[in-house]
């Protein structure tokens, strides 16, 4: 492959025509070409190790461009929001006070994204020394009630189908296959689509910020969400729920995974009796020690304890930011939150109290 080459095969049909390369530059050749080794090269040691790696195919578009070298491929400027992109010219954009001031720029990409362009940019920021607050908190996730705190909060959120995009696939299953109006149509539907995955995202990004920035030790369990995913698919879909643990594994200070086969449901956080529960009983006695609790919380109780004695962790400060926690995850858009003020006694007799805030 020749990054100095002017000249492209492009497979229209069946059959293959020349085609003149008049934008792209010679480090994004260079770049392109370096990825698609790159991609053969990874796909060379799966094959070797027995996988099924299938045959190399033609795409029909490549979606995004490798910009290797900030000040040559591209270079922006944040005083007028603009960038300007070695063979195409200058753009005006939005996002870029997103961009810290001292922020050292790297290497970029330019995507496409049904119709619309984005400009990712790798920055580099100078290391800063985390204060550690000894704060440890457990998480449960659930299909009911997609997160609980060891708390007592509890966060439900769900981003159904638009009603636009429900229209839009009428519309498309009526369609002329292969027809102008048919591919008009799907670039429609993935921009839905794009739109509640941003959505969703929005909440994971804001949910684990707040429990990142706020506790030094993050607890939660390895559930199998997959298998989730086949018996309440549609609900599972709506919250997308691993995704809150993914972001929780990158972003925590310490991060903390409690095993997928230990026993945390229907376990009394207080003297660590099972009890075993249907799916519709949502609180539960522990016949050994009489006390009462919300399955949820108890569960998230239980993780919080079980992940801390991996750790060795003795005493944690007390938790005192669920009212701030629930101020701030009710402003977020499709989020609604519930307190039960039981968890932070863990003891029999209480009464349950519950704040519903939507």
């Amino acid at each position: 492959m020749d990054y100095k080459a002017e000249m492209v095969q492009v497979k229209v049909g069946d059959t293959f025509q020349e085609r003149e390369i008049q934008v792209l530059s010679s480090q994004m050749k260079q770049a392109l070409i370096k990825r698609l080794q790159d991609n053969v090269m990874a796909l060379s040691k799966l094959k070797e190790k027995g996988l099924k790696v299938g045959r190399i195919k033609f795409v029909k578009a490549v979606h995004s461009i490798p910009l290797m070298q900030y000040g040559v491929t591209y270079w922006v400027k944040k005083d007028n929001k603009r960038v300007h992109i070695q063979g195409i010219g200058n753009f005006k954009v939005s996002g870029l006070d997103q961009i810290p001031e001292n922020a050292e720029f790297s290497t970029a990409n330019l995507v496409e994204r049904n119709g619309d362009y984005y400009l990712l940019v790798t920055c580099f920021l100078p290391k800063e020394d985390k204060h550690e607050n000894g704060k440890a908190i457990g998480i449960d996730l659930g299909v009911k009630n997609q997160v609980t705190f060891s708390n007592g909060v509890k966060l439900q959120y769900s981003v159904p189908l638009s009603q636009r995009l429900r229209r839009l696939y009428h519309f498309f299953s009526r369609a002329k296959p292969g027809s102008r109006n048919q591919d008009k149509l799907l670039s429609k539907i993935k921009s839905e689509f794009e739109k509640q995955n941003n959505e969703k995202m929005n909440i994971i990004n804001k949910v684990t910020h707040f429990v990142t920035t706020n506790y030094s030790q993050v607890v939660f369990q390895d559930d199998n969400i997959r298998s989730w995913q086949k018996l309440f698919g549609k609900k599972i879909y709506e919250t997308s729920i691993g995704g809150i643990r993914n972001a929780l594994k990158r972003k925590a200070s310490t991060p903390v995974e409690v095993g997928r086969f230990v026993k945390t449901t229907g376990v009394c956080p207080v003297c660590r009796t099972y009890v075993k529960l249907d799916l519709s009983q949502r609180e539960f006695t522990c016949p050994s020690c009489n006390s009462t609790f919300d399955r949820d919380v108890a569960s998230a109780i239980v993780i919080l304890k079980e992940g801390l004695s991996l750790w060795n962790v003795g005493e944690t400060p007390g938790d005192e930011n669920a009212s701030a926690m629930m101020e701030y995850l009710q402003s977020i858009p499709h989020v609604s939150v519930s307190m039960n003020r039981e968890a932070l006694s863990e003891r029999a007799g209480s009464s349950h109290s519950f704040l519903i805030i939507k």
